[in-house]
């Protein structure tokens, strides 16, 4: 079960700190992903921000999932619409299920590399699990070095915390195959991309969803054309 004394979240890089609602890209800003905040990196070795087990490690090395102890789970998202860049500007320090302690370093990334190829840097941690743990996360802005606190979690009251847990993960492989049965079928997709915060089909014929159906997916937040693609 989550403790319920409050989490300290350590700045994974040095740089500027932010509320994620200052995040430029909607999916991070509007708390589709879970609550807590932006860092524009100055330097780029990447510290865990909180105690926990190494939970995920995106194929393209530009997210790394993070179970904290008291049950937390932390989304470390190295730069926006990084996805694109194929892993080239990232280096991953740790593995799978590995344990971590709030400050060790993880990884890196170069920043040049992903400013030259017209993307930006900011680093994200985000709650992905916000309404199950989260009661409030308070964030301090401003200059912040690597390993300072950054933001303070208050969890929710243990019995809230339980009552909210799901109760099995089937819901997942259900929205998914609804997902793609109403993007027009595995027939009408030429390719598909998981960048963590939403799924970016390459469709045969990008008008054959309707958009609104595809919305009304329970486990789907928006729907978004831009760049050819058909985001999820």
């Amino acid at each position: 079960m989550a403790d319920t004394k409050n989490l300290q979240l350590m700045a994974p890089v040095s740089g500027l700190a932010m509320a994620i609602t200052d995040v430029s890209d909607p999916v991070f800003s509007q708390k589709m992903m879970g609550d807590g905040f932006g860092i524009d990196p100055t330097d780029g070795q990447i510290a865990a921000p909180v105690d926990g087990r190494i939970m995920m490690i995106a194929d393209t090395k530009h997210a790394i999932g993070i179970k904290a102890d008291n049950g937390a789970e932390l989304l470390v998202h190295l730069g926006i619409d990084t996805v694109e860049l194929k892993g080239a500007p990232f280096e991953i320090d740790t593995a799978m299920d590995a344990r971590v302690k709030a400050g060790d370093l993880i990884g890196s990334m170069d920043l040049d590399a992903i400013k030259k190829a017209g993307k930006k840097t900011t680093v994200i941690v985000a709650i992905t699990n916000s309404k199950e743990v989260l009661d409030h996360l308070d964030v301090n802005a401003g200059e912040v070095n690597r390993g300072e606190e950054v933001a303070v979690m208050t969890p929710k009251p243990m019995a809230a915390t339980a009552a909210a847990a799901p109760k099995n993960e089937s819901k997942y492989a259900a929205t998914a195959r609804q997902i793609i049965a109403d993007v027009g079928g595995s027939q009408n997709v030429n390719s598909l991309i998981h960048c963590i915060t939403r799924l970016r089909f390459y469709l045969k014929d990008e008008q054959l969803p309707d958009d609104d159906t595809v919305r009304n997916i329970p486990g789907v937040i928006d729907v978004a054309h831009g760049n050819g693609q058909y985001q999820v």
